[in-house]
């Protein structure tokens, strides 16, 4: 339904700002609060890590850069859905750690330095790259891949979370056979990040022309990803009503 209005509100002025335009599923398996613990070991994990070896945040101009683009785009993740003003977003950098930007269950980002330097991204550019980041968070995409991940484990209907995402980080095989939707969850961040990008502020052509940078270069592995020519079309698809949304903003809410 949300998709239908958002192709209404380039003909009827005042549309985009009227109402949230994001679903959001609740009829997922596992208790967040266990799917958001497991990521934060994780996380702290990776982070100890990285410091430990002197390559985390050693870029301070560039956190805050990172830091100052996810303060502004908070109010459209909230606006979108109002309880992700409970979410403690919290975003790193780090080099020479094969990254490029990734999100995890409870507001986890971390971004790579050469990722961010070797594409030469704008701030704008860079909003749509974090808000497709928060757009995976906003979905709880690592809660949806679990719940679908029961489907394709043995007596995953009678495992808990932890157990059906340890499988899932190490099975090569469920996740050659999961990747449609991953794929899909893909394409529905950009469509939710560039709504979250353009009510922030954020330059609605810079959404294609950040996908252009990502795959023109070779450099960054995004073959887990949907095909640049439909992730470009879809772009492309929204770019209109996009500048309706930013042009409205959030501040009519």
């Amino acid at each position: 339904m949300k998709h239908l209005l958002f192709a209404m509100m380039i003909g009827f002025p005042g549309f985009a700002g009227a109402q949230a335009l994001l679903d959001f599923r609740n009829d997922l398996a596992f208790n967040p609060e266990a799917v958001e613990a497991v990521a934060e070991r994780a996380y702290r994990l990776r982070l100890r890590t990285l410091s430990d070896k002197g390559l985390l945040d050693t870029d301070p101009v560039l956190l805050s850069r990172l830091r100052g683009i996810i303060a502004k785009l908070q109010p459209a993740a909230q606006f979108e859905r109002p309880d992700a003003a409970a979410i403690r977003w919290e975003i790193h950098i780090c080099r020479l750690c094969n990254e490029n930007a990734s999100a995890m269950a409870g507001g986890k980002l971390l971004v790579g330095e050469e990722f961010v330097a070797e594409l030469a991204f704008t701030d704008d550019e860079l909003g749509y790259v974090l808000a497709h980041e928060m757009a995976h968070v906003l979905a709880e995409h690592t809660r949806e891949f679990a719940t679908y991940g029961r489907f394709f484990v043995s007596n995953g209907r009678d495992r808990y979370y932890e157990d059906i995402q340890r499988e899932l980080d190490e099975s090569f095989v469920v996740n050659l056979r999961m990747a449609p939707i991953y794929a899909e969850q893909e394409l529905e961040a950009d469509y939710m990040g560039f709504i979250l990008g353009a009510r922030s502020g954020f330059d609605p052509e810079a959404m294609p022309r950040m996908l252009r940078k990502l795959h023109a270069d070779t450099a960054f592995d995004f073959s887990r990803h949907p095909a640049a020519t439909e992730r470009m079309q879809r772009a492309l698809t929204i770019l209109p009503a996009a500048h309706r949304i930013r042009e409205l903003g959030i501040a009519e809410q």
